[in-house]
């Protein structure tokens, strides 16, 4: 008896419990609106959420990242747009330069132009070394430091232009396995790269394009100069010697002339040789033996000419017998050439059809100097290598003429130059182009990133929020099922001892 009232108790209170407990669970959700509120509501569920949780905020961090690149990218175009019109637009560089070349203005109104393109110079400087969010925009990976630096003259105005920033691009990862570029190497969008042949555009100098490739870019100015007679010094060092000879070789002949000869001795003995002959040298000084020895210069038929050096040695056949025979070239002959500056070369005496002529950076233009005809300053354009800072310097200065050619040559220069207004033009458009390719592609890719994260918090919803109608239904079919309950518990629990009887 004791155990049937014990489990008829103990089964109403588990079916009150249990509805109890269900009952409270939908109250929970239709007052917090969410069907899980804590992991064991359905583990699997629970687990679902955190992972669509995580990949939310990841898609979040890439369309910030995203949406970063875009505004950097697009600043980048209105930049690469100003630079474009600044060359081609109706106030642009070629604009101007064809009014001068038409012969629009006179001398006074070609420098008042050569103002406005060192205005333009120093604005396109100045758009070129933007920055965004403390960030180079064209400085490729070094985002830290200016990518152009200027060198300037007393009067502070730009004589060169050097680009100091990376040759790498700097990628951004925009989406799960995606990159793109959001700050680009300035060299690669301001200067061209398909190199061509040398162009000596007056060719008054008889200067052509060598067979080396050269390295210079852009406009480079040379320089065909003439130059001194060759001079070379012959000393003996050590001793001094008491008697014996030394050979002097000049080619493939050479000659035998004693420790202690002067300069009139030394200079018949080279006549004689006839890789040299009459008239062709000038010798001075006193003796081999003093500080300053006897000076060989090249004349004649040698004259202004850059002659090998000539080699010197003991006799075989009556040595010195103390010291020994030096020898050094005090100047080259012949004419010199030089580009920008730097260092003046002589041109050989044997092969002059590639000669290598440095800048003051190092870089090399080969020429072939075997046609000379005057000396002079000569224009040089690669092709293929012009960049925007070089060509307006140059357009600048050939309108200033400071160089002093004639009208007709600089007429015929400053049309040269439209090649390269067309050239960088042409570059100019193709970036802006890319660029704006690459704006779409990411705006396309933004909207992507944006629709995955709308999917996701929908999936999150539908996982997360409860049904107010089905919980309406579920709860009042508990709330029935609990009252049943109780009143079955009522009736169960009021039962005497003579019900059972």
């Amino acid at each position: 008896m004791s155990g049937t009232l014990g489990n008829t108790y103990n089964n109403i209170s588990f079916a009150l419990n249990l509805h109890s407990e269900v009952m409270a669970r939908l109250q929970e959700q239709v007052s917090t609106g969410a069907r899980i509120n804590r992991a064991s509501d359905s583990p699997s569920a629970a687990y679902r959420i955190l992972g669509l949780n995580s990949e939310e905020r990841l898609l979040d961090n890439y369309i910030e990242n995203l949406s970063d690149v875009i505004s950097t990218v697009e600043l980048s175009s209105n930049i690469i747009a100003d630079m474009l019109s600044g060359l081609t637009g109706s106030q642009g560089v070629k604009t101007r330069l064809t009014q001068i070349t038409s012969g629009t203005y006179s001398a006074e109104g070609r420098k008042n132009t050569a103002e406005g393109i060192d205005e333009q110079l120093e604005q396109m400087l100045m758009l070129a070394n933007t920055k965004r969010i403390g960030q180079y925009l064209f400085g490729g990976s070094n985002t830290s430091s200016a990518p152009y630096v200027a060198t300037r003259d007393g009067n502070g105005k730009i004589t060169k232009v050097t680009y100091n920033g990376s040759l790498v691009g700097r990628d951004i990862e925009v989406a799960p396995g995606v990159e793109s570029s959001a700050l680009y190497v300035g060299d690669n969008i301001f200067r061209s790269n398909d190199r061509g042949t040398p162009q000596f555009i007056l060719g008054n100098t008889g200067v052509t394009a060598g067979t080396g490739t050269s390295s210079v870019t852009g406009f480079t100015w040379l320089t065909v100069a003439d130059a001194v007679n060759e001079k070379q010094t012959i000393t003996i060092t050590g001793g001094p010697p008491t008697s014996g000879q030394i050979n002097i070789a000049f080619g493939a002949a050479d000659v035998e002339v004693d420790f202690d000869a002067d300069a009139a001795t030394v200079q018949a003995a080279l006549e004689g040789l006839g890789t040299i002959g009459a008239g062709n040298v000038s010798c001075s000084g006193t003796s081999f033996t003093d500080t300053d020895g006897i000076t060989i210069e090249f004349t004649g038929a040698l004259e202004l000419t850059n002659v090998e050096e000539m080699v010197v040695s003991n006799s075989i056949i009556d040595p010195l017998d103390a010291g020994a025979p030096a020898i050094s070239t005090d100047t080259d002959g012949g004419k010199q050439l030089s580009i920008d500056g730097g260092t003046a070369v002589g041109i050989p005496i044997g092969d002059k059809t590639n000669v290598a002529i440095t800048n003051p950076d190092g870089q090399v233009l080969y020429v072939n100097a075997a046609g000379i005809i005057n000396v002079g300053v000569e224009l040089v354009a690669v092709p293929g290598t012009h960049d925007i800072f070089n060509t307006l310097i140059t357009i600048r200065d050939l309108l200033k003429n400071e160089k002093g050619h004639t009208d007709v040559q600089s007429r015929e220069l400053l049309n040269n130059s439209f090649d390269s207004l067309n050239e960088l033009s042409n570059l100019l458009a193709q970036t802006q182009a890319t660029v704006g390719s690459r704006i779409n592609f990411l705006d396309t890719l933004e909207d992507n990133l944006t629709n995955m994260k709308y999917n996701t918090e929908d999936e999150t919803t539908r996982l997360e929020e409860a049904d107010i109608a089905q919980l309406a239904i579920d709860l009042s079919r508990r709330e029935v099922l609990y009252q049943m309950s109780l009143a079955m518990a009522a009736k169960l629990m009021s039962m005497s001892l003579l019900d059972f009887l």
